[in-house]
């Protein structure tokens, strides 16, 4: 069944809009002002951050797991070995083990789920919006509130379960003769699905609960069984027969095969682990353990991958890292700063709204003009960012800004003499 909802759309004459693209002028210049804020930000943490990689990757000392060296106390040192633990995690409800630096339960729910498609068409005048709403079960990340559902019967239970997601970390994990702090250990990844071992078995607990291709299913009511009352007794006929049909009800759902026919509010439960493996660090040595290291600006460096990584690969990763982060937050400055200047001219472009050809020549320049407004803003911002940590280049970019002012200038005498 689909649920269908008709609402007509209320279309903003020629002044409201008007009215609304002025009001958005404001808002355009707070986004501009913005985005100079964050591209002006971003550069200058740019060039702070490459200037103490850069002080770090001088003065890393690379030394072995296998022995504290005090000698090392409060340097930047490189480590790379095992990161071991003897330590057994235990996920109690579920009888489920492994000696491992981290276990992770992940619980999925079988619920219905409500999905809206909107179409709108004209009808004369008039603008309809119709929107078709359709049901279907599916696992879910998250229970699933149906009490706002349009359609009644397809209800989910209640959003309170007996397990949710859960992580379990070792407590020790070591790293040769070292002792790893746990935000090293809370940062050690690799999480792979458990190996059930072939003689694995849930818990009696666990009613109707199964264990199909490493992936334990467990219905959403789990009764336990009552003894059968017998007619005579005190008991009529009728009642004991109701009884009993009330248990095979019961019997029925303990039993079902809930991975082939799942019902809603079921559950899927996986388990992942992390397993002893090798890691690198660049970590400042405090006694037989990791700290991060502080650099000469106050700001911390604090290394770690996955795997026997050499310093200098771990510190060039690091450089490629901030320089990709940079060029995104530059990206996202250019884009909000040219939204800002497509604001700001809004109302140029609703002047001539009412104009078909008037309004597709006018949107294409006020987006043109916006462009180059934001590219060359983008880039007098960032030069003036650099100019103070990197005056070379930042004159450099100052000069490509220029270029695009001489460039929108030319673009607007042309038009003027093509009239």
């Amino acid at each position: 069944m689909a649920v269908v909802e008709t609402r007509e759309v209320h279309e903003a004459g020629w002044l409201e809009r008007m009215g609304s693209s002025i009001k958005g002028v404001l808002t355009g210049v707070v986004f501009i002002l913005g985005a100079g804020a964050l591209l002006f930000w971003n550069e200058g943490r740019a060039v702070k951050t490459a200037r103490r990689l850069a002080e770090g990757a001088g003065a890393v000392v690379s030394v072995p797991s296998d022995k504290v060296d005090a000698a090392n106390e409060g340097k930047l040192v490189h480590v790379s070995g095992r990161a071991e633990t003897k330590e057994e995690l235990s996920d109690a409800p579920f009888g489920v083990r492994a000696t491992a630096i981290k276990l992770s339960r992940s619980v999925e729910y079988y619920q219905w789920v409500e999905n809206a498609d909107v179409k709108r068409e004209k009808q004369g005048d008039k603008t309809i919006e119709k929107t078709t709403y359709t049901y279907k079960k599916a696992w879910c990340r998250r229970p699933v509130d149906s009490s706002k559902f349009k359609e009644a019967g397809h209800e989910n239970p209640g959003t309170a379960s007996a397990f949710s997601d859960q992580d379990l970390y070792a407590k020790e994990v070591t790293l040769g003769a070292f002792k790893l702090s746990e935000t090293n250990i809370r940062r050690i990844s690799g999480s792979k699905p458990i190996a059930f071992p072939q003689d694995f078995k849930l818990p009696e607990a666990l009613k109707g609960a199964s264990l199909v291709n490493g992936v334990i299913y467990l219905p959403g009511t789990a009764p336990t069984a009552t003894a059968q009352p017998a007619a005579g007794n005190g008991v009529s006929p009728l009642a004991a027969a109701a009884q009993a049909a009330g248990q095979a009800v019961a019997n029925a759902v303990v039993t079902r095969d809930v991975a082939v026919s799942p019902q809603v509010g079921d559950l899927r439960v996986t388990f992942t682990l992390v397993e002893p493996h090798d890691i690198s660090l660049c970590q400042m040595q405090k006694g037989n353990s990791f700290v991060p290291w502080v650099a000469s600006d106050g700001e911390t460096i604090a290394l770690q991958r996955e795997g026997l990584i050499a310093a200098a690969a771990m510190f060039t990763d690091a450089q490629k890292s901030n320089t990709k982060f940079t060029w995104f937050l530059r990206l996202i400055g250019f884009l909000v700063m040219f939204t800002g200047f497509k604001m700001v001219f809004g109302p140029i472009s609703t002047l001539v709204d009412v104009i078909p050809l008037l309004r597709n020549i006018v949107g294409i320049g006020v987006g043109l003009v916006s462009f180059l407004l934001a590219a060359a803003g983008s880039l007098i911002t960032a030069g003036i960012a650099w100019i103070v940590y990197r005056p070379v280049v930042g004159i450099s970019l100052i000069a490509v800004a220029v270029g695009c002012i001489v460039l929108l200038i030319l673009k607007k005498g042309k038009a003027a003499q093509a009239k």
